[in-house]
């Protein structure tokens, strides 16, 4: 009998056999139809472990980015002592998992910044970052709960929009970049806002985040 893990380990297995493709083919059917050619599985397989052709694509992509930042975050020998090192710590376990499929998770992104994709790029981003508050150890389920995955959703969203336009930075830049943003957010817990204007706040963020990295529409051809 075939487990929801075997399941998840089977579309992970496809995504990754898609990531060979994604720079040529982008996030596409084109993309899959490949990947599922490199491991001879038929029509109907990989109609199981996508069940919603690219948005299954991209939201596995970002689970296995989650679960490799888990696994990493449990194989450390000196975890770090307090919450928002512990924070700093994930977001940069979570870059580090991104750094091998950049151009995957450029192109990844601008797709999640259309509109159609709206809807998806709020689940998995929010599922992101609930996972991150876990790992820290956080079970709140009061007023905090949302406030404190609102102020992480912004200092996420701002520290990849970084990653992505800063290629060339290496780790002691992503760590300093990461430790700032931090600070930063410090100062937001003790501000006295409802719950849901703080959360309105991350959302919007993350959308104008989400929206710089849209693409630019094609120019019209000038007559000559």
């Amino acid at each position: 009998m075939t487990t929801s893990k075997d399941t998840t380990a089977d579309q992970h297995a496809l995504i990754r056999a898609m990531l060979v493709h994604v720079p040529f083919d982008g996030w596409s059917v084109a993309s899959i139809e490949a990947a599922a050619a490199d491991l001879g599985l038929d029509g109907a397989a990989t109609q199981t472990l996508l069940p919603n052709g690219i948005k299954s694509a991209l939201a596995g992509f970002v689970d296995m980015g989650d679960h490799h930042m888990a696994a990493a975050f449990a194989e450390l020998e000196d975890k770090p002592k307090g919450v928002s090192a512990t924070i700093k710590t994930l977001i940069l376990l979570r870059l580090d998992a991104a750094s091998p499929h950049r151009q995957a998770v450029t192109a990844a992104l601008k797709i999640l910044a259309r509109p159609d994709y709206a809807p998806l790029a709020t689940r998995i981003f929010a599922r992101s970052i609930d996972r991150m508050w876990r790992l820290a150890g956080d079970r709140a389920v009061d007023f905090s709960f949302y406030s404190k995955r609102a102020i992480l959703a912004g200092v996420f969203a701002s520290c990849l929009a970084w990653w992505v336009a800063n290629p060339s930075a290496d780790a002691a830049r992503r760590d300093a970049f990461v430790s700032a943003r931090l600070k930063d957010a410090a100062i937001l817990p003790k501000l006295t806002a409802p719950a849901n204007k703080l959360a309105k706040g991350g959302v919007q963020f993350v959308s104008r985040v989400l929206q710089q990295l849209r693409p630019a529409p094609p120019q019209p051809s000038q007559q000559q």
